[in-house]
């Protein structure tokens, strides 16, 4: 059942039916407590529902379970990028990337995560985020190789 309500939730989410995304999600995880993936759904919906510390909470609860599970370790670097904490979301992703080197996403927030201390080595996690399969993170991977070269970071 827990697996439905998750897949139902997953679904609702995509829908944008985000307080019945989160009904099932909350019900998935009342059925599956350590599932990683169920709290990581639930926190994309308590994000997108306004409540960040939650969210940011559950990334916590995932990423210590799972350390080198992309998703969730990309969700929580980010939302520490966002605080600023640019060296715990670097030690958030390392596990992902000693699991999954060619990890776009995760070496996308490296990269980012480096910017600011090391971009001779930030710019060495560009090459895989550019090869992504998702076109925003393409962008996002060109624009920080044009802003560690010294480049406008938007197109001209």
């Amino acid at each position: 059942m827990g697996k439905d309500l998750y897949r139902d939730g997953m679904a609702r989410l995509e829908a944008g039916d985000t307080p019945e995304a989160r009904r099932l999600l909350e019900a998935a995880l009342r059925e599956s407590p350590g599932d990683v993936k169920v709290m990581h759904a639930l926190s994309r919906v308590l994000d997108e529902a306004g409540e960040r510390a939650r969210a940011v909470e559950l990334l916590e609860l995932a990423h210590a379970k799972a350390p080198s599970e992309p998703d969730p370790a990309r969700d929580l670097a980010m939302a520490l990028l966002e605080r600023g904490d640019d060296a715990r979301a670097a030690r958030v992703v390392e596990p992902v990337l000693a699991a999954h080197p060619e990890h776009p996403g995760a070496n996308l927030v490296l990269a980012l995560a480096l910017a600011k201390t090391d971009p001779a080595r930030a710019r060495a996690h560009l090459a895989p985020a550019g090869r992504s399969e998702d076109a925003e993170e393409r962008e996002q991977a060109a624009a920080l190789a044009r802003v560690l070269s010294g480049q406008s970071p938007s197109p001209a």
